[in-house]
C-alpha cells in the first residue's frame, strides 16, 4: 500500500525579498495568498522569488539581460530547475510613479505588477498583439478590473 504522505504535493515557497536599501516588502501576506491562488489556477505551483528593488537595480537588469537601458516596472525570469518557477523583480519607485497612470493606488499597482510577473512565469507574453490580448484578458479577469482601458 502506498504511503499517504508520499502522495501529497510538495509545499512550494513564495519568497518576498528586498534588494539594497529597501528594508520591507509591503503587504506580503496579502500578496502571498493572491500569488498562491493565481499559481494554483495556472497549474504552476512551484517556488517563486519576488524581489522588491530600486529603479537602478531593475534598469541594470533590463540593460544587461534585455538590452534595454531603461527602468521598467517588473521583470520576470523563468528558471528551468525542478520545483522552481522563477523570479520577479519589481522597481518599487517606478511602480509608485506609474500607479496613477493606471488609476491605481500603490497597493493596487503592486498587485497588478505581481500578477503580471506571475503570468509571465506561467507562460504568458505580450510581444505579439494576439498574445498581448490573451495575457491582458487573463490579467483583467484575475484582478477583476481593467487597468489597461486607458492604455489602449
Amino acid at each position: 500500500m502506498a504511503d499517504p504522505a508520499s502522495s501529497k504535493k510538495k509545499a512550494y515557497k513564495i519568497e518576498f525579498l528586498c534588494e539594497g536599501e529597501i528594508k520591507a516588502f509591503p503587504w506580503k501576506d496579502k500578496f502571498e495568498s493572491m500569488a498562491r491562488r493565481l499559481l494554483r489556477e495556472e497549474g504552476c505551483e512551484k517556488d517563486v522569488n519576488i524581489v522588491l528593488c530600486s529603479d537602478e537595480f531593475v534598469r541594470n537588469m533590463n540593460r544587461d539581460y534585455r538590452g534595454l537601458d531603461k527602468v521598467t516596472d517588473v521583470l520576470s525570469y523563468e528558471w528551468h530547475e525542478e520545483g522552481f518557477l522563477g523570479e520577479i523583480y519589481i522597481a518599487r519607485d517606478q511602480v509608485k510613479r506609474q500607479a496613477p497612470e493606471y488609476g491605481n493606488t500603490f497597493f493596487a499597482e503592486m498587485k497588478r505588477v505581481i500578477v503580471h510577473g506571475l503570468l509571465h512565469l506561467s507562460g504568458y507574453d505580450h510581444i505579439k498583439a494576439a498574445d498581448r490580448k490573451v495575457m491582458r484578458k487573463r490579467e483583467c479577469e484575475f484582478l477583476g478590473l481593467d487597468p489597461y482601458k486607458e492604455q489602449a
